[in-house]
């Protein structure tokens, strides 16, 4: 009798457990302040495995040179970086150890550091150059997609821009709401 009620209060938790997964993601969502980042290329043979788009942002690098807040970093650190409304994409401004006042117009975006680098590549002048940089990652670098649809991703058309609309809620955790093709909502996200 008493292994059966134990087993029934690991099903109970379990699925409590999933549940809150659910509802704290739902609430990321709905509660969330909608921005919109640009994407920017991956190396095309990482792109896709399966069902998936791998997703790279202009702030998955960040160049501490030109963006303001703490300058001493290590890998795995949790970070919030401070975005601010831009058009039609949004900036970052800083990069902060713990979460920094939010001005008007600006969200704080949690992520962690996957490294931090000290020479670029420098496209313009075909060369290295020194700059610290912060190799980031914030948790929405992959996206489900119907099966089949996934190139349409990975390749654009000519002249086509793809972006994604994020919801970042009040502790920096950031959940995404749509794909952007041209602007226009591609996939959105729910829960159902």
């Amino acid at each position: 009798m008493i292994t059966k009620s134990r087993l029934i209060t690991v099903v109970i938790l379990q699925a409590l457990a999933l549940l809150a997964m659910v509802g704290m993601k739902q609430w990321t969502l709905n509660t969330g302040m909608p921005i919109v980042l640009e994407t920017a290329p991956i190396d095309p043979r990482s792109l896709f495995s399966g069902d998936y788009v791998r997703l790279n942002y202009k702030i998955s690098r960040l160049r501490l040179d030109d963006v303001g807040g703490d300058r001493d970093f290590k890998a795995h650190e949790t970070v919030y970086v401070l975005l601010k409304k831009g058009e039609p994409y949004w900036q970052p401004v800083s990069v902060h150890h713990a979460m920094p006042a939010l001005p008007p117009d600006h969200v704080a975006m949690k992520g962690e550091i996957q490294y931090v680098g000290g020479d670029l590549w420098n496209q313009q002048l075909r060369k290295f150059e020194k700059a610290t940089y912060l190799n980031m990652r914030y948790g929405v670098e992959n996206y489900y997609v119907p099966e089949g649809k996934g190139r349409e991703l990975e390749r654009p058309k000519q002249g086509e821009t793809v972006s994604i609309r994020l919801a970042v809620d009040t502790f920096g955790n950031a959940g995404i709401k749509a794909v952007l093709v041209n602007g226009q909502e591609r996939y959105v996200e729910s829960l159902f």
